[in-house]
């Protein structure tokens, strides 16, 4: 399913029986003490191989390109701002190289939740969308088909400490929190219910939410665009 990994007879025969295109939307940014700085787009990868696991199709690279991050918004350091005008060409350029390339759908999932961010690539790929009649982009953040069932956004906080927990273990470290100390976004970069209750099980939970929701609506575009 990853497109870095494949030979392109295995691409081409991947893409050919389901036309699904995965791309992983993240940023570089500061999440907490606890958890890696690349946690958005490490998220939605595994986020998109699940999905495809589901449906079929490719997963390609993560982008990490976030605007509206920690960095203009609480000055933290260890993160990279881009421009909204840098996200948006990004995104086109992406659109249009994967149409070519002959997918019938092709799914942007965000997981950073910058709202600017989402704005852009929201707004680039409605005009994509626009413009197109054998193809269909959808984007979204990770958390809108999850949020109504107990699993919302947040940053660095319970839901995506319980992501990276159950992804990647062995790159969390609760100790690194302070233990009695009530987190907070301006100070720890921690935004959402405590992380200190995170678990893996929430994150597979989660995930199976995400699949359950979002999974469905990925095939029937791609029957949509087939008849």
């Amino acid at each position: 399913m990853r497109y870095e990994l494949l030979k392109p007879e295995d691409y081409r025969r991947a893409r050919d029986k389901a036309p699904i295109a995965y791309l992983p939307w993240g940023s570089h940014e500061w999440h907490g003490l606890h958890n890696p700085l690349g946690l958005d787009a490490l998220k939605a990868h595994a986020m998109c191989m699940a999905l495809c696991a589901e449906t079929g199709g490719i997963v390609f690279p993560p982008v990490y390109c976030g605007h509206s991050t920690m960095k203009p918004h609480a000055g933290f350091d260890s993160t990279l701002e881009f421009t909204r005008e840098c996200v948006e060409l990004l995104a086109t350029e992406y659109l249009r190289q994967l149409a070519d390339e002959r997918f019938k759908v092709i799914v942007i999932l965000m997981g950073h939740y910058g709202l600017a961010h989402q704005t852009a690539l929201r707004e680039v790929v409605s005009d994509f969308n626009e413009s197109q009649d054998d193809v269909i982009a959808w984007t979204f953040p990770d958390c809108e088909p999850t949020e109504a069932e107990g699993f919302p956004g947040d940053h660095a906080g319970r839901t995506e400490t319980s992501y990276m927990i159950y992804f990647y273990p062995e790159l969390v470290d609760l100790a690194r929190l302070p233990e009695d100390a009530e987190l907070d976004m301006k100070k720890h970069g921690v935004g959402g219910i405590d992380p200190r209750e995170a678990s893996a099980k929430r994150g597979r939970d989660g995930l199976n939410v995400l699949v359950k929701n979002a999974a469905p609506k990925i095939l029937e575009l791609l029957e949509q665009k087939k008849a």
